[in-house]
């Protein structure tokens, strides 16, 4: 058992496979981030015929559920972690230790979690719609300054605190657990993404999330984000209503309307222009006509 003091200055690197030919690669290169590395393999093949990885020297290795996306297997090592920093990695690269630690040094001076820095939501004239998705959840969060960075990107770091703060389990769903972590009160960074030193052969590289599923969760994210600030997310309207509707799995924003006018009218739109000339009327008319 790992003494209190280890258990403190532990780095706990978390690396999703699901077939990767040379899990040794990915552990050598996870040693030398520290001197006290845990390295946790989260083992997710694609097919059942895939053999199992059963042992890999220096490392631990965890199995988990087939098709099992990286978020899932990001939350599965992290119920594993005992390190006091956890650093979780994507398997479709080799990176240079160097370029790793910094995801480590923040979190040595006060900041709970270090997310890579996103990326441009509009690059060389196309539209990034994932990005923007994480740029709208980061600016409704009030941290427009976090730009596109979010949880679903590795590599990404947080400490032992804010990973109980957060719920190891929630980490499945990153836009949630990016709501969680700003909600109570996290200090969090972003650095320069890390470069790949060179692409790590795998028998099949690392299963993206389906650009669907991504959506779904930040809609559930703001969905429940605005649920506790309120449907203006706590900023003044006047007596305008924004309703926000479920349609078929995606949040829709309907309309925009004055509850006081459509009560008290009932008419709708145009109401009180309506009412105004009718009344205008009714003066014409009820005045005494003059005699010749």
């Amino acid at each position: 058992m790992d003494s209190p003091t280890c258990g403190q200055n532990r780095v706990s690197v978390i690396i999703p496979t699901h077939g990767a030919r040379n899990p040794e690669r990915l552990t050598h290169m996870a040693k030398q981030i520290a001197p006290a590395t845990e390295v946790i393999i989260v083992y997710a093949p694609l097919c059942s015929h895939q053999a199992d990885i059963e042992c890999v020297a220096g490392a631990k290795v965890v199995a988990a559920g087939k098709h099992a996306t990286a978020s899932e297997c990001h939350a599965i090592g992290a119920q594993h972690a005992t390190g006091n920093v956890l650093l979780f990695l994507p398997e479709e690269g080799i990176f240079p230790p160097a370029s790793l630690r910094k995801y480590i040094a923040p979190l040595q001076r006060d900041y709970d979690l270090v997310l890579s820095a996103g990326g441009r939501v509009l690059t060389k004239g196309r539209l990034s719609t994932v990005r923007c998705a994480c740029a709208l959840l980061n600016d409704l969060l009030g941290q427009k300054q976090l730009g596109s960075a979010s949880l679903e990107t590795a590599p990404f770091s947080l400490t032992r605190t804010a990973l109980e703060a957060i719920g190891p389990h929630h980490l499945q769903v990153p836009a949630t657990a990016l709501v969680s972590a700003v909600q109570k009160g996290l200090a969090i960074t972003t650095v320069a993404p890390a470069s790949r030193e060179r692409k790590s052969s795998a028998a099949n590289q690392g299963v993206a999330k389906a650009k669907s599923l991504i959506f779904q969760e930040h809609a559930k994210a703001i969905q429940l984000l605005l649920q506790d600030q309120n449907v203006r997310g706590a900023l003044p309207d006047g007596e305008r209503h924004r309703i926000l509707v479920q349609v078929p799995g995606l949040l829709h924003l309907r309309s925009v309307f004055y509850q006081h006018s459509r009560e008290k009218e009932g008419d709708g739109w145009g109401a009180k222009r309506k009412e105004r000339a009718k009344r205008a009327r009714k003066r014409v008319q009820s005045r005494p006509k003059r005699s010749h």
